[in-house]
C-alpha cells in the first residue's frame, strides 16, 4: 500500500513539474530572413542597422514565445539565382527552411537592375523579355523552397527611388503584378507605401530606407497578415 501511494505521489509530482514547465517555458518560434540588403536591414548609408524583421519580432514579441530570427542566408547583392545555388551549396539551408514558422523573402531586384545595366540600348520588347527571365526564375525558387518550407512566404514587394529611371521603374512594377497575383505567398506592397514618401529615405542617392521605412514594412506585414487570418 505504502508503495502504491508512494508511486502516485510520484507521479502527481512528475505531472506538476511538467505543467509548470510547459507554462514557464516559452514556445520557439523560428523566422527565417532571406534576400538581399533590405532583408539585412542595410539602412540610408549603406550600414547594417535595425531592419523590418527587428521591428517585426518588437511588436509581436510576447513572453509565451521565443522568437529566433535567421538571416545566415541573405546578402546585401543577393540574386536569384545565387540564391537557387544554395540549395546545392549549403545543404543545411533544407533542414533550417524545415523548421522554420515564417519566411521573409526580399530578392530580385538586384537582378532586375543587373539585367538593365547589362542590356544594350534597352527597349520595352528586351525589358519585357528580361522581366520574363526573372519570374521564370522566381517560379524555380518558390518551387524549390516549398519543398522544404510549408509555412507562410512574406514576399516584400520593390519599390522606386529617385535614381531609378523609367525602364527600371516599369520593370519593377511588372515583376510586383507578378508577384502580388501569385496565390501561394503573402505579397507586401512597398510601391505604394513609400510612392513620394521622402521621411522614409534620409539619403535620396540610396535604395535602401530608414528606420521609419523599415518601420513601415513591418506595420505593413503585420496589417496584411492579419487580413488573411480574417479572411480564412
Amino acid at each position: 500500500m505504502k508503495k502504491l501511494v508512494k508511486l502516485i505521489i510520484l507521479i502527481i509530482l512528475s505531472m506538476s513539474v511538467y505543467i509548470v514547465y510547459n507554462k514557464t517555458t516559452p514556445t520557439k518560434k523560428i523566422i527565417m530572413n532571406i534576400g538581399d540588403g533590405l532583408s539585412l536591414g542595410i539602412n540610408s548609408y549603406g550600414i547594417k542597422e535595425y531592419g523590418f524583421v527587428d521591428y517585426y519580432k518588437e511588436q509581436i514579441s510576447r513572453k509565451d514565445i521565443n522568437i529566433i530570427t535567421n538571416s545566415q542566408y541573405s546578402k546585401k547583392d543577393l540574386t536569384i539565382k545565387e540564391l537557387q545555388s544554395y540549395f546545392q551549396t549549403i545543404p543545411k539551408i533544407k533542414k533550417e527552411l524545415s523548421e522554420a514558422h515564417l519566411l521573409f523573402l526580399t530578392v530580385g531586384y538586384n537582378d532586375l537592375i543587373y539585367k538593365c545595366k547589362i542590356e544594350e540600348n534597352l527597349t520595352t520588347s528586351k525589358l519585357q523579355k528580361n522581366i520574363e527571365e526573372i519570374e521564370k526564375d522566381y517560379n524555380s525558387l518558390i518551387e524549390e523552397i516549398k519543398k522544404y518550407y510549408k509555412n507562410e512566404i512574406i514576399v516584400i514587394g520593390y519599390y522606386r527611388n529617385t535614381n531609378q529611371d523609367e525602364y527600371v521603374n516599369n520593370g519593377i512594377r511588372r515583376l510586383n503584378h507578378y508577384l502580388k497575383s501569385r496565390e501561394d505567398i503573402i505579397f507586401i506592397d512597398t510601391y505604394n507605401l513609400f510612392n513620394n514618401q521622402d521621411q522614409y529615405f534620409s539619403n535620396p542617392n540610396s535604395y535602401f530606407p530608414n528606420r521609419t521605412g523599415y518601420q513601415a514594412i513591418s506595420a505593413e506585414i503585420i496589417k496584411k497578415t492579419l487580413e488573411k487570418q480574417k479572411n480564412i
